[in-house]
């Protein structure tokens, strides 16, 4: 079943707008300090969770799950493991070594990224413009642990875009 509720009108579904949509949230404290505890706490996939919110086609329920899988899979493989080795090396005699390993990290992220949004263009049909998106509904969908009220407290941009 599509999403619905939110407005149709559809921003650009390029890379990069997504790619800046991730950086003006994660600029902002506030949002960048739930994410993290989403991350912490409910074992949310920070990158997913961007991509939810931005997104702006409408995905059936089971198309988010297929993009889940396919997030789950780069944190395995990739992501988490390049992460738990910077946390390894975060002593200060180590901070140039830490330093290019959080680069890699974020490199990391931007990939997956980029598997999510191509996964996504192939998964969405091409009437999907004229459905609403609803994001509240893919953050229950993607993060079913996650508490009703992070869900309606979830991080937004100061355009507001992404509710």
């Amino acid at each position: 079943m599509p999403e619905s509720g939110g407005t149709p009108e559809e921003p650009s579904t390029d890379f990069e707008a997504f790619w800046r949509f991730a950086g003006t949230l994660w600029a902002d404290p506030d949002a960048r300090a739930r994410l993290l505890r989403w991350q912490e706490h409910f074992g949310v996939d920070v990158m997913l969770a961007l991509f939810a919110l931005w997104y702006p086609r409408p995905l059936t329920t089971s198309q988010w799950q297929r993009l889940a899988q396919t997030a789950r899979r780069w944190q395995t493989s990739a992501t988490g493991r390049i992460r738990a080795l910077r946390r390894q090396l975060h002593t200060p005699e180590r901070d140039t070594l830490y330093r290019a390993v959080l680069a890699l990290e974020l490199q990391s992220e931007r990939l997956a990224g980029l598997q999510l949004l191509a996964q996504a263009r192939q998964l969405s049909t091409p009437d999907s413009r004229s459905h609403a998106v609803n994001h509240r509904r893919r953050l229950h969908t993607l993060f079913p642990a996650l508490p009703e009220a992070e869900i309606r407290d979830a991080p937004h941009t100061p355009d507001g875009c992404s509710q």
